[in-house]
């Protein structure tokens, strides 16, 4: 098993080093914006924007991402943690269209806890709890460095799933606009 991930890193290692715009890894921060009761902010003919805007349930976001390009695909990984409360991490698949970046997967959500960082138990707990959906966007990129997206965040219909034994639990939250700027360390 050792030899098998060293093997996957020298090969992961090689491929970002044998080209730049293979791979790209940086900070990203953003906004995300939920409306409690969608239904209830777009069926009143007579609310404003305004009306609609107070009752957007607005979180910020920082975390960091790495985009790795494979034969004209690319699979993106992030690390991001919303409003200070919850840890979240997508994996997304996605492909170049035009100047446009196309991309969507899975992710999974937990209650942010430093503390649980360096305690196995609290850890344990947070990955017991952590709760699954995803994410659909577009993107863009600026330059060589600049990443914008803007997604969607939704969940799975019904509860949950049963994975290798484990039932896990769907999010259930209100779903989600995401807007992110990301810069890349990488040229």
């Amino acid at each position: 098993m050792q030899k098998i991930i060293i093997l996957f890193a020298a090969a992961f290692m090689f491929a970002a080093t044998a080209s730049a715009q293979m791979l790209k890894i940086g900070p990203k921060a953003g906004f995300g914006a939920t409306v409690a009761n969608i239904e209830a902010a777009t069926a009143d003919g007579s609310t404003t924007i305004g009306d609609k805007f107070e009752q957007a349930n607005i979180s910020t976001q920082a975390g960091v991402f790495a985009r790795l390009k494979i034969l004209g695909f690319y699979i993106q990984p992030e690390v991001t943690v919303s409003s200070l409360k919850d840890l979240d991490i997508p994996v997304l698949f996605g492909t170049k269209l035009g100047p446009l970046r196309a991309m969507a997967g899975p992710y999974v959500r937990m209650a942010f806890d430093r503390e649980a960082i360096n305690d196995n138990g609290a850890r344990e707990s947070m990955l017991q709890t952590a709760r699954y959906g995803y994410q659909a966007g577009l993107g863009l990129d600026v330059g060589k460095r600049i990443l914008i997206d803007l997604r969607y965040e939704g969940t799975f219909a019904g509860n949950s799933i049963d994975v290798l034994g484990t039932n896990r639990p769907f999010d259930t939250g209100d779903p989600q606009i995401l807007l992110s700027i990301g810069y890349s360390l990488i040229k």
